[in-house]
């Protein structure tokens, strides 16, 4: 039986994973979160602690003799990490060196989540071997983090994805959540027509991220959706597989003072080398919606 851990248990992608990967008899799964144990998780095991401490780390590492860490925790609000630098760094970077550091001697496969916002957004499709340009705190703070992991657990994988989905009852929305309960409520929304991304629905980032797993691939590996969107034409065919009416969504381009955090005009990612290693391609754009309208109500059992 494969003993996984997976941090930051009560965010949106940790929690999404533990309730996958607990249907799994073949895994145990265990999770760790600073906060309380949210109810409503099956067969995992929970510690309760501040990734931040190194000892606790190596004595939750000691304890569990985990043969897989997935590394979830982030500081995820872009704004934020650039009006607190400091904050992000401890979120982002310190957290990530407490576990690869406790693995670094250890025979255990560390898979870390990383992002896509790492480049300028001057080009699209960006591969594993383009040069990072982050442009903004959050970025600088992932790229740091995936150095120090390269570093310290060179065997580590290095997951490049940009996902959405449902959330836990107590998370705030997702994007696609915030669209979805605006729509629901016919609240208008603004959506630019210049910022690209390709979204991959949460679930199906879980199975292909079991796929790296059991290939105990180290390195760095783009894993998105196939289909390079808008945030406008994500919307629209958000409402469209909804059935809501779409006259509530305006489009718009971005401003200088759209943000506080300068943002990328392209976050779309190639997912050539995915397709490679593991001879199957991700879902598109309609694919990944039709599962997230499957997974309607799922939050009931996310915590």
């Amino acid at each position: 039986m494969t003993k996984i851990l997976i941090t930051g248990s009560r965010g949106f992608l940790g929690s999404n994973l533990i309730h996958t990967l607990s249907g799994n008899r073949n895994y145990e799964i265990f999770s760790t979160s600073r906060t309380g144990d949210p109810a409503g998780q099956k067969n995992e095991r929970f510690f309760q602690g501040d990734l931040l401490d190194k000892s606790f780390v190596d004595n939750l590492i000691s304890t569990i003799e985990p043969d897989v860490v997935i590394n979830t925790v982030s500081l995820v609000n872009v704004d934020l990490c650039e009006e607190k630098p400091d904050l992000a760094e401890k979120m982002i970077v310190d957290t990530a060196r407490t576990i690869a550091g406790s693995l670094s001697e250890r025979e255990c496969h560390l898979i870390h989540i990383s992002s896509d916002q790492l480049f300028d957004g001057q080009k699209m499709m960006y591969s594993e071997e383009d040069l990072p340009a982050p442009l903004n705190v959050y970025g600088t703070m992932k790229l740091k983090a995936e150095d120090t992991v390269r570093h310290l657990a060179p065997d580590a994988a290095i997951i490049r994805t940009n996902f959405f989905g449902w959330s836990p009852r107590y998370h705030p929305p997702t994007f696609a959540e915030w669209i979805f309960n605006s729509l629901r409520e016919k609240t208008p929304i603004t959506l630019f027509t210049d910022l690209y991304f390709c979204p991959i629905e949460v679930s199906y980032l879980t199975e292909a991220l079991e796929f790296v797993m059991r290939s105990d691939f180290g390195g760095v590996l783009n894993i998105v959706g196939s289909e390079r969107c808008s945030k406008y034409e994500f919307g629209m065919a958000l409402a469209r597989k909804f059935g809501f009416d779409t006259s509530t969504i305006t489009p718009s381009t971005t401003k200088p003072d759209s943000f506080k955090a300068r943002r990328q005009g392209d976050l779309s990612l190639s997912i050539s080398k995915y397709e490679h290693m593991f001879s199957r391609k991700t879902p598109g754009l309609e694919e990944n919606l039709s599962r997230f309208y499957q997974n309607r109500d799922i939050k009931s059992h996310l915590g």
